[in-house]
């Protein structure tokens, strides 16, 4: 018996612990893990006895949150039998990934010689502190720039901007006017002009070299050359043809004489319309407004550089000139006052709101233009139509080509050439065309002339 209880003893004392150890389950896991900010996390535990598999009844208290950092527990239970095993993993959420900097422009950029590099911008970006823009340092040296940032967690970025110190752009050359020209044989060339710019000089229009072999003495094509160089030896030339040919001889009635005639000025446009004629020689004819007060140095250079100062209106308001006769002359005489005013000079060269043919005028007073029409030449005016129509003031007010072609493809040598076109603001369409429309007139032919008070008129047909 008493052996019994000896070995009985060696059982409960040796054993059955060891029995114990190698039937209760335990649980693997690494007890500390790293892991990335805002990453996902995959738990990795498993539970096993000498007998089985007792990973599935283990019961996870998992709390982490990678969207913040910090350190986290996470607590692994297995009930067995009267056991409870339990055990501990610790995760820390770190912030590991360096900061990004994104440089403007590149991380190479080229400046002008001899000039000082200026910020073309930078951003810093973090996955945890998200713009840290504010918090970039930067290390200036002549040749390159250093961006340096850290985060939060102490992840440093650093990224470098090389500065090339060279021009290697060509200077720009523009020429005012046509790039190609025709003149009539013994006629005189005049330079229409051109500017020049370089991205690191600025203006070199002063350093431009023209030159110029245009012989007007004999037919032929001709170049002009203009050449230009920058502070680094960059040169461009650009070319403008000329051609020279001999003057056509037309016959006919009025020999395709040519009047140019602008309405509704003057504007901020006109100057450039009468520094264009200038340099063409040719005359215009312009129909005024009441703007004439608010341009009265512009009327002044148009009268006397040779052009004629038309009236056209005072108001250009159609219900008010065209509800009675006596608003009509009102209206007129206000123009007449007006520009008396300025160049001491009565027109009595005139043109209708709209034309003599206008059918607007029966909204108002049923055949008043009738009545004006010979009221008008009763006073001693002259009043002219068109019958070469730009299109200018309808459909083709922003179409320099189709206005160039409306007039030139309705020119004519067996008649006078009345070409309505408008200077008033808005209208660059038939400042860009006019230069092509005198060029082409000059080469076919065409001569030019002002409407004055004993001109032939041209007139519409009255159609109220």
């Amino acid at each position: 018996m008493k052996k019994i209880l000896q070995i009985l003893m060696i059982f409960l004392t040796i054993l059955l612990p060891i029995m114990i150890i190698f039937t209760v389950p335990y649980i693997i896991v690494d007890k500390h893990v790293l892991i990335g900010y805002n990453t996902d996390f995959v738990d990795k535990y498993e539970a096993e006895s000498l007998f089985g598999d007792y990973t599935n009844q283990v019961v996870v208290e998992n709390k982490v949150d990678t969207t913040k950092l910090g350190t986290y527990d996470i607590y692994y239970k297995l009930k067995f039998g009267p056991f409870t095993i339990v055990d501990k993993k610790e995760v820390e959420v770190v912030d590991t990934k360096k900061p990004t900097i994104e440089l403007t422009k590149g991380n190479e950029v080229t400046v002008c010689p001899n000039t000082k590099y200026v910020e073309d911008g930078y951003k810093a970006i973090d996955d945890y502190d998200k713009d840290i823009t504010d918090k970039v340092e930067i290390i200036s040296d002549e040749n390159e720039i250093k961006y340096r940032v850290s985060d939060s967690s102490g992840n440093l970025e650093e990224v470098v901007r090389k500065i090339n110190y060279a021009d290697s752009e060509k200077p720009s050359i523009s020429l005012k006017g046509k790039a190609e020209i025709t003149l009539y044989k013994n006629t005189k060339y005049v330079e229409s002009g051109y500017t020049a710019s370089d991205n690191c000089d600025g203006d070199l229009t002063s350093k431009v070299v023209v030159e110029n072999n245009v012989d007007t003495t004999k037919t032929g094509s001709y170049e002009v050359k203009y050449k230009v160089s920058d502070s680094s030896s960059n040169e461009t030339i650009v070319s403008r043809k000329v051609n020279v040919i001999n003057r056509p001889v037309y016959s006919g009635p009025n020999d395709g004489v040519i009047y140019l005639t602008f309405d509704d000025g003057p504007s901020n446009l006109t100057s450039s319309i009468l520094e264009l004629l200038d340099r063409q020689n040719v005359k215009a004819t312009f129909f005024v407004t009441s703007s004439v007060n608010n341009y009265p140095s512009v009327l002044k250079r148009a009268y006397n550089s040779g052009h004629s100062i038309a009236l056209h209106t005072y108001t250009h308001d159609y219900g008010y000139v065209y509800s009675g006769v006596d608003n009509y002359f009102n209206d007129l005489q206000k123009i007449d006052n007006a520009v008396y005013n300025i160049i001491g000079v009565h027109s009595k060269v005139i043109r209708f709101p709209g034309g003599s043919s206008n059918t607007i005028s029966r909204n108002y007073y049923n055949g008043i233009m009738s009545i004006l029409t010979q009221e008008v030449v009763n006073r001693g005016y002259n009043y002219f139509d068109w019958n070469v129509d730009s299109n200018d003031a309808g459909s083709d007010i922003n179409n320099s080509n189709n206005i160039y072609n409306n007039v030139v493809n309705n020119l004519s040598h067996t008649k006078s050439n009345v070409i309505l076109m408008h200077d008033s603001s808005g209208h660059n369409a038939t400042l860009n065309a006019l230069e092509g429309i005198i060029e082409y007139a000059k080469a076919n032919g065409y001569t030019f002339a002002t409407i004055k008070s004993d001109t032939s008129p041209v007139r519409h047909g009255v159609n109220n």
